[in-house]
């Protein structure tokens, strides 16, 4: 799918509503603007995920965890 917009003095962009909608791209959405090869791509930021998961890992043992997963990959590497 192709659509056209014109960039403003201010060098802002309209996306068309049929791209916001379908990829969900609502006021206060942050992008992301890619070079490659001479071409310029934007998507969604997947800052405001991150955000929400904020506090979520609250008294997680992520220490223990790692060196119980540690001393297992141990074991596993000296039964070989």
């Amino acid at each position: 799918m192709r659509s056209s917009a014109v960039i403003s003095s201010k060098g802002q962009i309209v996306i068309p509503v049929n791209l916001r909608r379908k990829y969900g791209l609502e006021e206060g959405t942050t992008v992301i603007f890619h070079e490659k090869e001479g071409q310029l791509t934007l998507e969604p930021s997947n800052l405001e995920a991150f955000l929400a998961l904020a506090g979520t890992l609250k008294g997680y043992r992520l220490e223990e965890a790692l060196e119980a997963e540690r001393e297992a990959e141990r074991l596993r590497e000296d039964k070989r």
